[in-house]
């Protein structure tokens, strides 16, 4: 059992924990670190903040200012706040176009299907185009607000706002620093991507919301110095959210792939190369011991296995099909057929081999283009990274590589018959993690410039030039700031 009775920096000793409470702890960052069932002590201001001034110690302890910044400094405080502020602003003016576009044809039909608790008399694409589980959470959206442009799209600006809560509590978790996770959470905010994806009725911002909380649950539990029962419940999390990611999308098999191979490699790597190795790695490797191999398969095969067939249960009851064995199989072989034999309209889909450098905007999907400060930076950020991993083999370096390569270069090999830029989704919200992790390893300032607030701000630019288009802003807003040919 894991004790957290701990010794911060100003001496004051913390009461035991354990269960829930010892979880809590772990998260928002007691100083303990244990290592194959050592510990060792540090002071949780040297490795979460910079050391404080003396002016800002002031300010803090004046008019009840000290109680406020401890009350930021906790990350789970921090990314709520994120994520509030995020949804107000997903949700202004999200009823534009005041119309279906792009592909909220094929999806809303579906979505009011599942609302009326009737099947689509006359589908567009077959209804097993796509798994249901994004469609059937879309439908909340109609009942709560209605069949309108604000029902059909409030769930998925919910799930935006949830991604980027989870982005910042995932790189809190890699990185132990809340600015670095500050700025990660910054850039997915503004890589253009989130916003247009939370704002339009299609299945991404189902598929990264519950792609983001698994790597949270992933990473959380080999990282987290917690009661082996929490880890393992973690672990099993972090697969059933898979499981309901794939079941919004396929694409979420990449990332499973990557939780088996991390969970398999690392005592490997531990034991062979241990003066390689940097603490993280052999902390990780000692947490993944501690689950064990059967939980592993429990929680990253049948866990997911079971929660992707359990999100056909709806779809199964809407069309008065069984819920069997043999229907998921028929039903998982459609979706197949469809999308490996389906050609798409060759004026809107590209090359994957194109998306990295893209600056040419998707007009029909408002006007989507990746902000190139982070697609751009996010390329040399994870060049930085695979220097790093060769050299230390960093963990959190070593898998924000991987996480970019499986899906990333999943459409090399992908049957699918045409594929479109806005694929390129959860590439780039592992970017904006991967320039968080690269600054972890370079000097904060250069010339007396903060690195990460000068990529920040100039994101922000990007953004905003590009925000009266991807907002659908009427005229003369939506050339206020310079018109696209």
């Amino acid at each position: 059992m894991i004790d957290c009775t701990q010794r911060w920096s100003t001496g004051s000793l913390l009461p035991k924990a354990t269960g829930h409470n010892c979880f809590m702890r772990a998260f928002v960052g007691d100083g303990q670190v244990g290592i194959g069932g050592s510990t060792s002590a540090f002071s949780q201001t040297e490795v979460l903040q910079e050391p404080e001034s003396p002016d800002t110690l002031q300010r803090d302890t004046s008019l009840g200012g000290a109680a406020r910044p401890r009350l930021l400094q906790n990350p789970l405080v921090a990314s709520l706040l994120l994520g509030i502020a995020s949804l107000a602003f997903f949700v202004i003016g999200i009823g534009r176009p005041a119309m279906m576009y792009f592909d909220e044809a094929y999806f809303v039909p579906e979505a009011r299907a599942f609302a009326q608790g009737q099947p689509n008399p006359h589908p567009i694409v077959p209804t097993l185009a796509k798994p249901p589980l994004g469609k059937f959470m879309m439908s909340f959206g109609i009942k709560a607000a209605g069949d309108n442009p604000f029902g059909w799209r409030i769930v998925g600006a919910v799930c935006g706002s949830l991604t980027l809560i989870a982005v910042y509590l995932w790189a809190y978790l890699l990185l132990h620093d809340r600015r670095l996770a500050g700025l990660a959470a910054t850039l997915a905010l503004f890589n253009n991507f989130l916003f247009v994806m939370s704002r339009v009725a299609m299945m991404d911002a189902y598929l990264i919301v519950f792609l983001m909380w698994s790597l949270v649950a992933y990473t959380a539990a080999l990282d987290l110095q917690i009661q082996p029962l929490t880890r393992r419940l973690l672990l099993t999390c972090s697969g059933v959210l898979l499981g309901l990611a794939g079941a919004c999308k396929w694409n979420a098999v990449d990332t499973l792939a990557v939780f088996l191979l991390v969970s398999v490699a690392l005592p490997l790597i531990a034991r062979s190369a241990p003066a390689m190795s940097d603490p993280t790695l052999r902390k990780w490797a000692a947490n993944a011991k501690q689950i064990g191999f059967p939980i592993f398969l429990i929680g990253l095969i049948v866990a997911p296995i079971a929660s992707y067939s359990l999100a056909f249960w709806p779809l199964c009851r809407l069309l008065h099909r069984p819920f069997s064995a043999h229907e998921l199989i028929s039903m998982n072989a459609s979706i197949f057929h469809f999308n490996s034999t389906s050609v798409s309209n060759r004026a809107i889909t590209s090359l994957w081999y194109s998306w990295p450098l893209q600056l040419k905007p998707q007009r029909a999907l408002s006007y989507l283009v990746g902000n190139p400060v982070v697609t751009w930076g996010g390329l040399a950020a994870l060049a930085l990274c695979v220097g790093r991993a060769w050299r230390a083999l960093g963990i959190p370096e070593l898998f924000v590589v991987l996480l970019f390569a499986s899906n990333y270069l999943q459409w090399v090999v992908t049957p699918e018959k045409g594929i479109f830029y806005y694929y390129y989704y959860p590439s780039v919200m592992i970017l904006g993690v991967a320039i968080a992790v690269a600054l972890r390893s370079i000097p904060r300032r250069i010339l007396g410039v903060r690195l990460a607030l000068a990529i920040a701000v100039s994101a922000i630019v990007v953004f905003v030039w590009c925000y009266p288009h991807m907002a659908h802003l009427d005229s003369p807003w939506d050339c206020a700031l310079g018109c696209w040919i």
